[in-house]
């Protein structure tokens, strides 16, 4: 589930990715075209990024906007795991459903020898 979009959250990740390339926020302010005060109140979380600076953010440090506003990616990868998992169930499913199958026949199967059994020793 997604959470509730936080301005908190989001100012977090961008602090940290400035600090992780030991940058000043005058520098990156500098970099975004904005003034270090409005940069230091997006970091504070007081305040979103506008458009812009989010798309220029996502595109400076090479991160996606759901990276940036959730702390989430979602890629190719993680797709076509929850594809194989998806499939791998599916099948599970089908040999489960097989297996059922196949005890319920065996079953049947007990209930027929015992009944003849029981014919064999009781004579009419």
């Amino acid at each position: 589930m997604q959470e509730i979009l936080s301005k908190v959250h989001v100012g977090e990740r961008i602090k940290n990715l400035r600090i992780e390339h030991n940058l000043s926020q005058a520098v990156i302010a500098n970099i975004l075209n904005i003034s270090r005060s409005n940069y230091s109140q997006i970091e504070l979380g007081n305040q979103f990024p506008s458009f812009d600076t989010l798309h220029l953010i996502a595109r400076y440090y090479s991160k996606s906007y759901e990276w940036i506003l959730h702390g989430e990616q979602y890629n190719l990868e993680n797709i076509e795991s929850v594809n194989n998992a998806q499939s791998l169930i599916s099948s599970l499913e089908k040999s489960l459903a097989g297996f059922k199958k196949a005890i319920e026949t065996f079953e049947q199967e007990l209930i027929e020898i015992k009944t003849q059994k029981l014919k064999g020793n009781h004579p009419e």
